[in-house]
């Protein structure tokens, strides 16, 4: 009996159990997918934002280098996240400058819910008679108007461009078509005041753009 316990002991000893094939299996498939890492392709020229990418620099129509100042996410009642944003301006141009100057700037929005084109041009006139005082107001009046009557509902994905170029003034496209171009420097500040301005439509929105 003491020989075949110790024949059937020696077997025991010389067959790995699972537990040890399971571990050499994690370590192998370890080894390779670091081996496999560095093939993949770099993603540090984009910013995700929820479902929203944004390229970390870009050229506007005419040829200008833009760089992403900050992004955030714009929200509803704390918990729903209605769309994210990204800003570009200059590269060297800090982002609470941009309004100042009459240099190039970009707003693109992603949208991660519904919006009704009424529901938008609701929120934008809200924001513009709270910081416009009456006669700014009637001095821009037909200038908004006239953005206001482009805009398009949303559905989760698409993207809204507004563009601020010297030249022509600021232009709003949507999923890259464009759909409007307004003329005047003091629109272009007074529009963009609606997300970057003293009593914009999300304080933590402005703050993190």
């Amino acid at each position: 009996m003491s020989s075949l316990h110790t024949h059937m002991r020696a077997r025991t000893l010389a067959q790995p159990n699972r537990s040890t094939c399971t571990d050499r299996m994690i370590l192998f498939v370890a080894a390779l997918l670091l081996f496999l890492i560095p093939t993949l392709p770099a993603q540090a020229n984009v910013v995700n934002v929820g479902d929203a990418r944004f390229q970390t620099q870009l050229q506007n129509e005419a040829g200008k280098n833009l760089v992403l100042k900050g992004t955030g996410v714009a929200r509803y009642a704390v918990f729903i996240r209605v769309y994210g944003a990204g800003l570009y301006g200059p590269e060297g141009v800090p982002a609470s400058s941009l309004l100042e100057r009459g240099e190039p700037k970009r707003l693109e929005i992603e949208y991660f819910v519904d919006i009704k084109a009424s529901d938008l041009v609701l929120a934008a006139n809200t924001i513009l008679e709270r910081q416009l005082s009456a006669e700014e107001l009637q001095v821009l009046e037909p200038r908004i108007r006239q953005l206001h009557d482009a805009y398009r509902s949303v559905r989760p994905g698409d993207r809204y461009v507004m563009e601020y170029l010297p030249d022509q003034g600021t232009v709003l496209r949507l999923n890259g078509e464009p759909l409007v171009t307004v003329e005047g420097r003091d629109f272009a500040r007074a529009y963009f005041d609606i997300w970057l301005g003293d009593e914009p439509l999300s304080s933590n929105l402005r703050n993190a753009l």
